[in-house]
């Protein structure tokens, strides 16, 4: 490899480096990203270590409830990693509705981290932005089921999307904002909107991000994984401009105001920046865009081991009676083949990319004619 190859790859920069470079420049970034992407949450526990060497003491994120932030710290803290008290934090979440080991990961690496510390420093916290968003004693549902959203309404006393929003932001102005210090705010890409405002059934959405983007201004940020911005049509033309790129990079993170990709429309999000309604592109909705592979080398978290137990069946029971009731019991055997069922479902939450249409076959005018 040549002096020139050496200069063009070192132009630009990794992921990490990229995202670590943003965070340490901001007091919040929002990650925006999609659920279950293995090799997204496998890069957020690598990169730990060196957002705390750039300052920031604080990975926020939507995988664990508020509720529980005392339970968070003592696990990060202790000098013995435990399985059980990591694995019961998503259970807490969602029962058994969310337990991958990647994610767990995440809370491992940070305890390593912690561990990995001089005494006197402080340590590297995660908190949790989770909200319990349904009722979860089946016993005062009389019948229904927990997941319908009127029901969330009614339990939380207002619009559920709307309440989750303002209780993720006032849980980062105490934890984080108060405190002075910096955090990547790791959430599913339609919360971590900044300038952006979405519109749905013609109403205007409130998120986290837009929140303490209007608050703080420039001292918060938006980076976007691939593909959460669910612009089938914009991932694809993304695909298409770095399979171009002279680099050929794997894994790069980019400012997009100064990149070719800032300029690729957007077709599916209707939104507006500050009131005014206008075309969109990938510039106007995010700050900075990470690309650890396209599409099609995504791979869904796997799901841990040794969940439904005995000690915790009957707790996890009455909360999947709470979501889907019926009259008998849900078995243990049931419950794991939901958790399983659940996973090989991931997949399908995600973005997919347009399908090419196939061609008509042109018909030969000069053909031959039968005799």
């Amino acid at each position: 490899m040549n002096g020139n190859d050496d200069e063009k790859k070192s132009a630009l920069q990794t992921a990490a480096a990229h995202l670590v470079e943003l965070a340490a420049s901001k007091q919040l970034v929002f990650l925006g990203d999609q659920a279950g992407i293995s090799e997204h949450v496998s890069f957020v526990a690598q990169i730990l270590p060196d957002l705390y060497q750039g300052g920031v003491r604080n990975l926020a994120w939507e995988f664990s409830n508020s509720r529980a932030q005392g339970e968070l710290d003592e696990l990060l803290s202790n000098d013995e990693w435990s399985e059980r008290k990591c694995t019961d934090l998503f259970i807490d979440l969602l029962g058994v509705g969310f337990t991958y080991s990647e994610y767990a990961d995440v809370l491992k690496a940070a305890w390593s981290l912690n561990r990995s510390l001089p005494s006197e420093s402080s340590p590297f916290r995660v908190v949790g932005l989770g909200i319990p968003s349904y009722v979860e004693d089946p016993r005062l549902l009389e019948g229904r089921s927990a997941a319908e959203l009127e029901l969330r309404n009614w339990w939380m006393g207002g619009h559920y999307r709307d309440v989750t929003a303002f209780h993720m932001a006032n849980t980062l102005t105490n934890e984080v904002i108060r405190q002075g210090q910096r955090a990547l705010v790791w959430v599913s890409g339609e919360r971590s909107t900044t300038r952006l405002v979405e519109w749905e059934s013609g109403v205007p959405t409130v998120t986290v991000g837009n929140l303490l983007h209007r608050w703080m201004g420039e001292g918060v940020a938006r980076a976007v994984f691939h593909g959460a911005i669910k612009d089938s049509s914009a991932a694809q033309r993304v695909e298409e401009l770095v399979a171009a790129s002279p680099e050929q990079p794997n894994d790069f993170g980019i400012n997009l105001n100064l990149a070719t990709l800032g300029n690729v429309g957007l077709s599916e999000i209707a939104g507006s920046i500050s009131g005014i309604d206008s075309s969109l592109r990938l510039r106007d909705v995010a700050d900075s865009y990470l690309w650890l592979g396209g599409v099609e080398t995504w791979s869904p978290c796997k799901l841990l081991d040794d969940v439904v137990t005995e000690q915790n069946y009957e707790v996890l029971q009455a909360r999947h009676q709470a979501l889907e009731p019926r009259v008998e019991p849900w078995s243990r055997t049931e419950l794991e083949e939901i958790r399983q069922e659940g996973q090989r479902q991931i997949a399908a939450s995600w973005i997919s990319l347009p399908t090419p249409e196939e061609e008509t076959p042109k018909r030969n005018i000069f053909r031959r004619r039968r005799a």
